[in-house]
């Protein structure tokens, strides 16, 4: 199987250009409900609170269907009967799921909310079941995304995931400016837009399929997405654990969190990226890894390369938009660039677990991630009282370093994939390693963040030139050949 650049860019730019839709217009959002009577740096950082509750609720209702569904597609094409079943029944799971956590949080709801400092977020029943919602919504949305894409059904795929950016933005300002101006609202919001589009999937997935929930179909679905939960519930503690350490501090958590709230739209574009060319790894390496394995390797590179690129070019504009807030929010536009840096590392994560998921190896996540997330609190533990917001940064580069090392080698005993460590490897870790000694020099000498961001933008710009300079020839002379320059 062979994908053209031409195929590759036209697909990574429609997949991409949906997942961007919802942190773009959560760049409009958070300017209309931020300033001077309205929300400020601790309300910001009791949402990012609930993030992490609607992140633990989603984990726990999606129990990586997403995942189980693009690779159990491939095995039920061929019987259009058992395949509606099978998505029937994934649908009907995260419903139940669901709903069980909803019970639950409504029997511990007190112990919940005396977790927390802040008196805001310790009555839980105020804002804690709509954060639920917002989760079990995502779930849905994001398996029925994942469901389009290998069914190639392209237009549905971008016809509801921006009718979900859009609904979801709108909801969240009349949230705050109409109902209660809080982070309340916000969580409100969010559920009420989501949930429109969610029901709407569920209408047209069960009109197709029928209900059904088959126990003998489930089961080995379930089997490969057991190691993908422990994955996913431990990659939770590693991404939140941090917001849970730094709560007791709320304007520094609200800083904090604005920086990392960029960078998680930074991640949902990456994963768009990956989304958009899964379908065909997958297709690929059904037809034989040895068999494909320059295509493999080509689709692997692009996406680093795209990746990086985009954090390059992503880290001056979210400087200059951090500048616009009125209030200490302003300050997040500082840890810009050694927070974007973080998803280089998650981009090689990425790419390195696809054929893991392929040969359906997912235990081989469990120990690897328990081993990560356990350093990762030990470090939050003894850094986050020393350096406060760094503390947490470096806790989570470290972590999270060491679980791209590890997965290196866990996949190199599935797959025997001679990848370019190069591209794959060694040059990000250098750029990554740069950022760090650039961002320790401006903080020990108080340099301005723009100055040693912008090096940050030539280093990686820079590596890229070295490292593609063939394929970045070859587009070059084949443009001096078209237009005869």
């Amino acid at each position: 199987m062979k994908l053209s650049n031409k195929e590759f860019f036209k697909i990574s730019f429609l997949y991409t250009a949906v997942a961007a839709l919802p942190p773009f217009l959560n760049l409009f959002v958070r300017p209309l409900i931020e300033g001077d009577g309205k929300l400020g740096p601790a309300d910001f950082s009791q949402i990012e609170i609930t993030e992490t509750f609607i992140s633990l609720a989603f984990i726990i209702a999606i129990f990586a269907m997403s995942n189980a569904i693009s690779r159990f597609f491939y095995d039920y094409d061929d019987n259009k009967k058992e395949l509606n079943q099978l998505i029937s029944s994934i649908f009907s799971s995260i419903l139940g799921r669901g709903i069980l956590i909803l019970i639950l949080a409504f029997i511990f709801r007190n112990q919940i909310g005396s977790l927390f400092s802040q008196p805001a977020l310790q009555d839980f029943s105020k804002y804690g079941y709509a954060a639920i919602l917002v989760g079990i919504f995502r779930a849905i949305n994001t398996t029925a995304f994942a469901l389009y894409r290998n069914e190639r059904k392209v237009r549905r795929f971008l016809i509801f995931g921006f009718l979900l950016g859009i609904f979801r933005s709108a909801f969240q300002i009349v949230g705050v400016l109409y109902f209660d101006m809080s982070f309340v609202g916000y969580v409100y919001g969010s559920a009420i837009g989501s949930g429109i589009i969610s029901v709407i999937i569920l209408i047209l997935a069960y009109s197709r399929t029928g209900f059904y929930y088959k126990r003998t179909l489930l089961r080995p679905v379930n089997k490969f997405s057991l190691p993908l939960f422990e994955y996913a519930f431990i990659l939770w503690g590693i991404n939140f654990a941090d917001r849970y350490f730094l709560e007791g501090s709320p304007e520094i958590l609200g800083i904090y969190s604005q920086a990392m709230i960029l960078g998680r739209g930074i991640e949902i574009i990456i994963q768009g990226l990956q989304s958009a060319t899964q379908p065909e790894m997958f297709q690929m390496m059904k037809e034989g890894i040895d068999k494909n394995l320059s295509e493999i390797k080509k689709l692997t590179h692009l996406i680093m390369a795209q990746s990086q690129l985009l954090i390059a070019l992503a880290i001056i504009p979210a400087m200059l938009y951090c500048m616009i807030f009125k209030t200490e929010l302003r300050l997040a536009s500082g840890l810009i660039s050694i927070v974007f840096i973080k998803y280089i590392l998650r981009t090689q994560y990425i790419l390195l677990a696809l054929p893991i998921y392929f040969n359906k190896k997912t235990n081989l996540f469990l120990y690897l991630n328990i081993g990560v997330l356990a350093l990762n609190l030990v470090l939050l533990y003894f850094l986050v009282p020393l350096w406060k917001a760094y503390g947490a940064i470096a806790a989570m580069l470290i972590s999270q370093s060491i679980m791209v090392v590890g997965l290196y080698i866990v996949q190199d005993k599935v797959a025997h994939i001679k990848w370019n460590r190069n591209k794959l490897l060694y040059f990000p870790f250098v750029v990554i390693l740069i950022t760090v000694i650039l961002e320790i020099v401006k903080v020990k000498f108080n340099i301005e963040p723009l100055v040693t961001s912008s090096l940050v933008v030539m280093v990686i710009i820079s590596s890229l030139f070295i490292l593609y300079k063939n394929e970045i020839g070859g587009i070059l002379n084949k443009f001096r050949r078209k237009y005869k320059v």
